[in-house]
């Protein structure tokens, strides 16, 4: 009897949440995301757009972040699936469309009847879709989105016309309110932001998992929904009560959260690390003998008022860049590791972009490239996250040259002679107000990287010549001191 393997795949997830930046939108709108993956416990009102809630599947492979799939025996339930599920969830959630794809199987289930379903639902994701809230000349528009306005609302800076995902946005917002009490308002994108105001927006991906899935077999459906787990594990294994994080997408091996920045670079590291212990735990990787999982990051920094959607693209380009650079490592089992970047151009257009024009300074010698990360976990010969932190931290400190090695760098574009003089200098004042001081800091860049000391802070890394001075000033111009 034949079986039909069915897939979707939810687009534009990230452009949904982030197409404001009121706090209250994004939680709506990531409330509305989540809905699609939840399932209902016994009792519980059912979602009109859980998949899980509404169609009989008779076996669910995977269901997170957006991506779905799943076993039908009966041809009639999947044909049900691919004409109501669509429907369901574009009207719940205006500006999200869905990709979807059947297999036929007439023998036995194999990992090549989901490699035909990825290629299907490829084709299908580019392929347009019509929104659901086109307008006319004659409907009023939304001022924040620019579609039309379906109702008004009372805000601080009095009516506004919002338009239907707006309005479902808020309608979600305050659901959740509703079912957690305890949680105050968040009704701005400030009460997330330390007193430079400075937010991090933090994507995670974990790694390998397009090889490791092909052997899982029947063992997919079981490990997906362990894996899901893990991942919420780790998130809450890494945060404390002093954090100020709010998840937005969380999910599968997907983390997206928004942060104070002050928390960002220790939450990921913390994140990372638990989600190497959580993984660990799933008998199903043991059993095709994987020990855990590891998992890549990227770490947006901006202002409060910096347009959201861009910052996500950085962080999702900082995490693809670094999960590069741990496959050249290691293509079998690519280490964890996490990049950076404090965002101060008006727009993120590429991250080669930024690499040329605000990481690569070019004097009348050579060329020096200001991005040092990848940071590690653990991985011989590179950096590590904890080191990094260490030598933030040294930098910090009453006295520290901090100030004099920003003008070295200013002076290192024009002349690679002049910048050296202007270094030694730098070494000698700080050797004069406290030779312990010159040793913690020298210590701390040695143990960050070989090399490395207060007198040569250009070293040859992955091609380049490269300092991680630039790197350390970007946390410590967007962070405050630890109380």
């Amino acid at each position: 009897m034949a079986k039909y393997l069915y897939g979707a795949s939810v687009q534009g997830i990230q452009e949904f949440i982030f197409k404001t930046n009121k706090l209250k939108e994004i939680v709506g709108a990531s409330e509305i995301v989540k809905a699609i993956a939840s399932k209902a416990d016994e009792g519980e009102e059912k979602d009109p757009i859980s998949f899980e809630d509404n169609f009989k599947a008779d076996e669910v492979l995977l269901n997170a972040a957006g991506n779905i799939k799943a076993i039908f025996n009966s041809k009639e339930e999947c044909q049900k699936a691919v004409l109501e599920f669509p429907k369901r969830v574009m009207q719940h959630a205006y500006g999200i469309t869905i990709s979807q794809a059947v297999v036929k199987i007439e023998e036995e289930f194999t990992y090549k009847d989901i490699e035909t379903l990825e290629k299907r639902l490829k084709i299908q994701r580019n392929r347009p879709s019509l929104p659901l809230d086109s307008s006319i000349g004659i409907i009023k528009l939304s001022p924040s989105t620019a579609r039309a306005s379906v109702k008004y609302i009372k805000e601080d800076e009095g009516k506004v016309a919002i338009d239907k995902s707006t309005a479902q946005k808020h309608k979600a917002y305050n659901k959740f309110l509703q079912a957690n009490p305890k949680i105050k308002k968040l009704k701005d994108i400030s009460s997330f932001s330390n007193a430079k105001n400075k937010i991090a927006v933090i994507h995670a991906d974990g790694n390998g998992l397009g090889q490791i899935v092909p052997k899982l077999g029947n063992k997919l459906s079981s490990f997906s929904k362990k894996l899901d787990k893990a991942t919420k594990a780790a998130f809450e294994a890494a945060k404390d009560e002093n954090m100020n994080i709010r998840n937005v997408i969380l999910g599968g091996d997907d983390m997206t959260v928004i942060c104070n920045a002050n928390d960002a670079l220790e939450f990921t590291k913390r994140f990372l690390k638990s989600f190497e212990k959580e993984t660990a735990k799933i008998e199903e990787l043991q059993a095709i003998g994987v020990e855990k999982l590891t998992a890549c990051a990227g770490i947006a920094y901006c202002n409060e008022k910096y347009p959201f959607h861009y910052a996500i693209d950085l962080a999702e380009t900082l995490c693809s860049v670094t999960k590069k650079h741990a496959k050249n490592l290691d293509a079998k089992k690519a280490p964890s590791a996490l990049m950076f970047h404090n965002i101060q151009s008006s727009n993120f257009q590429s991250w080669e972009k930024f690499l040329k024009n605000e990481l690569t300074i070019k004097n009348d010698k050579e060329e020096i490239r200001l991005d040092f990360g990848p940071y590690y976990l653990s991985q011989p010969n590179q950096p590590h996250i904890d080191k990094l932190q260490n030598s933030i931290e040294a930098y910090r400190c009453e006295g520290s040259p901090i100030s004099r090695l920003r003008n070295w760098l200013s002076e290192l574009a024009k002349s690679q002679k002049y910048a050296q003089s202007l270094l030694e200098r730098i070494n000698e004042v700080t050797e004069q107000s406290g030779k312990w001081r010159c040793e913690i800091m020298q210590k701390n860049l040695q143990n960050l990287y070989a090399d490395l000391s207060n007198e040569k802070l250009i070293v040859p890394k992955d091609g380049y010549n490269k300092t991680p001075i630039y790197d350390i000033l970007q946390i410590l111009s967007v962070t405050e001191a630890k109380r």
